[in-house]
């Protein structure tokens, strides 16, 4: 069964209000199964959009969910469109702060069974999940593009990606990379500004004449990922895309091992960081070139037919002691 939606205007307290928006079943039952979207970085709103780049990821992923019977509730980040507080100032422990005060909000709603709440984390969330879950269990928990590696080691990785594609271009623009050695130059001045960032107690530095949330990269490098999914003892889901060149396989890959509650991983064929498919080669250099051409494509059927198998045999009428049955 599909179930019509409706939305509501959520105001969630956490140290600082956030603005977010419930999506609700519509049908007979009483109180529903929930989902909480935690986002990935960046200054998109609650919905995955900003001015010029409108992928409207986590309204799609909401609206699919409430259709299989899920309530779910997505928020705009601290500092950000119309929740309140400072996006340059708020650290890692902040956002996970207000990710679990969410998550407290979530349970409380009237239309929530909240013994059969699910925390889901994309990208920077999914980083932020295990850290929720160690302060509010959730009896499931789905971990999108990543969740089980250092930030620093995700940054390198990343920025190792864009250094090799260059170094791979042709034409007269790849041999003057070359020339000057211009990958060599740029991974010095990536190691001087990480030791610079984590030698500071700043919680804003100017990084090329330009304000950057010092506070936020530090704390996620300093954050030990791996001590909180060793408390996670609830099912989980890991889904990676096969395409994914921002975050590499094993940070995914790597929750499976470390968890105590049942996991299981799904690399999604073609699909990106940005949970849209591809079917050409991606650009490491400049992955966003590609991801503008994807803003109109829909979540992958695969992507949505494995988190619809995962909720069916997690939380169906018998799991969450009523009459409902969601998306088998």
């Amino acid at each position: 069964m599909v179930y019509k939606i409706k939305e509501e205007d959520a105001v969630i307290q956490s140290e600082v209000k956030l603005s977010g928006t419930l999506t609700v079943p519509i049908g007979t039952e009483e109180v529903y199964p929930a989902v909480l979207i935690i986002p990935g970085s960046g200054g998109s709103d609650r919905d995955g959009n900003s001015p010029k780049f409108k992928m409207g990821i986590y309204k799609d992923l909401a609206e699919f969910l409430t259709g299989l019977g899920f309530v779910t509730l997505r928020y705009d980040k601290r500092g950000t469109h119309q929740s309140e507080g400072d996006a340059y100032t708020r650290g890692f422990r902040d956002l996970a702060n207000d990710a679990t005060a969410a998550l407290h909000y979530l349970k409380r709603h009237p239309k929530v069974n909240e013994n059969q709440t699910i925390i889901l984390g994309h990208s920077e969330g999914a980083q932020l999940s295990p850290a929720v879950y160690a302060q509010e269990p959730s009896a499931g928990v789905i971990l999108l593009c990543g969740g089980a590696m250092p930030m620093q080691e995700i940054i390198n990785w990343q920025r190792q990606q864009g250094l090799d594609a260059l170094n791979q271009l042709g034409g007269f623009k790849g041999w003057l990379i070359r020339t000057l050695n211009a990958t060599e130059k740029a991974r010095k001045t990536n190691a001087k500004f990480d030791e610079k960032i984590l030698n500071s107690t700043k919680e804003t530095m100017r990084v090329f004449g330009k304000k950057f949330p010092a506070k936020w990269l530090r704390e996620f490098y300093q954050y030990d990922v791996f001590a909180d999914l060793r408390q996670i003892t609830c099912p989980v889901l890991v889904i990676a895309g096969h395409k994914d060149c921002q975050v590499p396989l094993a940070a995914s890959e790597q929750v499976i091992p470390n968890v105590l509650g049942e996991a299981e991983l799904h690399v999604i064929k073609d699909m990106t960081h940005i949970l849209k498919c591809w079917p050409g080669n991606m650009d490491a250099s400049n992955p966003l070139k590609i991801y503008k051409q994807l803003f109109e494509e829909p979540l992958p059927e695969e992507f949505r037919n494995c988190l619809s198998a995962w909720l069916g045999d997690h939380f169906t009428a018998k799991k969450i002691g009523n009459k409902q049955k969601v998306g088998k």
